[in-house]
């Protein structure tokens, strides 16, 4: 005898299998998974291919964007500890882009290390098949003698002072670029940060902080040298944040948004 609950029963059993068979055809149907394994330590990174995105219907085509001062020329720099954050930036700048096929990455890396930045290309091809981009090589013996030893381990990292090269590694025909860390998200278009206007006297623009603290930026070795600790003495503590600048063309042919 077939019972109403024996009815709903067998529903819910029907329902159950369908939802599994729906589940498993989206995870089987997923967007590709582009796996990268470090080369220092075992740990193994997992990244969706993205899609490609079309925000606007009204962009115009350029034909070579690599020079084109209509493109909005992005520089990052890419480390295999820090590809997360970086692989996060980057599709951040594509969702909220207006025009994200007219945007064009410069990635540097560090010459050192031949295997990371191969891994590094192939991570980036498989996840953004669409992305237009280009890697150059930072040798880092150019700052390795530079660094001084009363900074943080953390800043340590030759990599860190690439950023202060880029007219030196990017070709003469990029004017302009907007330089992003590696731990950043865009919410908005960059575009718009490509449109600051620079003037004619202006090398870079970034965001200025006042009063802040730098007893983290500093070994404790620092701190102890009287000469060197009473720099910071009767003064304002005010910089420059790097993490997000535009260059000119006035400061040797590339202008830099940071």
């Amino acid at each position: 005898m077939v019972t109403l609950k024996s009815i709903l029963s067998t529903i819910s059993h029907t329902h159950h299998f369908y939802l599994q068979t729906l589940l498993l055809l989206f995870l089987f149907s997923t967007n590709h998974v582009s796996c990268t394994t470090t080369v220092t330590t075992t740990t193994t990174q997992c990244f969706k291919q993205a899609p490609k995105f079309y925000n606007s219907p009204n962009c115009p085509t350029i034909t070579s964007l690599t020079c084109s001062d209509e493109a909005v020329h992005v520089a990052m720099t890419l480390d295999i500890k820090y590809l997360r954050g970086s692989m996060a930036a980057i599709l951040s700048v594509l969702q909220h882009s207006s025009c994200p096929e007219n945007t064009f990455f410069h990635f540097v890396t560090a010459a050192s290390k031949t295997t990371s930045t191969i891994i590094l290309n192939t991570t980036l091809t498989n996840s953004f098949p669409y992305l237009n981009f280009q890697i150059y090589p930072f040798h880092d013996d150019v700052v390795l003698g530079l660094i001084s030893t009363s900074i943080r381990s953390a800043l340590d990292c030759p990599l860190n002072y690439a950023r202060n090269y880029m007219s030196n590694l990017l070709p003469n025909c990029v004017r302009k670029i907007v330089y992003l860390d590696s731990d950043l998200i865009l919410v908005d278009d960059i575009a718009k940060l490509a449109k600051t206007n620079l003037g004619n006297d202006a090398v870079l623009a970034a965001p200025e902080y006042c009063n802040a603290n730098f007893s983290n930026y500093f070994t404790p070795t620092f701190w102890s040298n009287p000469s060197l600790s009473l720099t910071f003495a009767s003064r304002k503590a005010c910089y420059f944040n790097t993490g997000v600048m535009g260059q000119l063309a006035v400061y040797c042919t590339i202008s830099v948004v940071l």
